[in-house]
């Protein structure tokens, strides 16, 4: 019987409609918008070079992480990054050197790196990369690795018509019937 009392009328709707898309894609465009006018402030504050350098730094920390902002980065991000960027070349800088300075770098209760912290990360990084440079042109050779780069994304399954799966099961149940 509460039912039948009249409802109070809506506040003014405050917030755009929503479009009835993917929730996930409405994450996604929002957090690029965040990132895409923090990056024209860096932009301003900062020369050309560090805003490519701090585009990438995005783009990687909020790579497989529908919660991240773009403004601190997780271990595993950081991994990928100088992987996908070529920091790491098996000789000079290798995945435990990466590991050993992103540790060194963080906070001891913390997870993740700013971008200040980021920035150190780097410099650490190559003076082992780049041993024949000095301190200064091998950071720059370092950021020019990094710069403008984007996660590679690899290993992702392509989705299956229903017709090919039906084939592919037929195929596997003869394969092991046959013997």
């Amino acid at each position: 019987m509460a039912d039948s009392r009249p409802k109070p009328p809506k506040p003014a709707n405050k917030t755009p409609p929503k479009s009835p898309g993917d929730p996930a894609k409405d994450k996604a465009a929002k957090r690029l918008s965040l990132e895409s006018e923090g990056a024209s402030e860096g932009a301003a504050a900062a020369g050309p070079e560090l805003s490519a350098l701090e585009e990438a730094f995005r783009r990687f920390a909020v790579h497989g992480d529908t919660r991240a902002t773009g403004k601190e980065m997780h271990g595993k991000n950081w991994s990928k990054l100088c992987r996908d960027c070529q920091v790491i070349d098996g000789r000079n800088v290798t995945v435990t050197d990466v590991d050993i300075v992103f540790s060194k770098i963080k906070g001891k209760s913390c997870r993740t790196i700013s971008f200040e912290q980021f920035k150190e990360a780097l410099e650490e990084l190559a003076k082992k990369r780049f041993k024949d440079k000095s301190g200064e042109e091998a950071v720059r050779e370092v950021h020019r690795l990094i710069e403008g780069k984007a996660p590679i994304i690899s290993g992702v399954t392509r989705q299956e018509s229903p017709g090919e799966s039906r084939l592919q099961t037929t195929r596997n149940v003869q394969s092991v019937s046959g013997h």
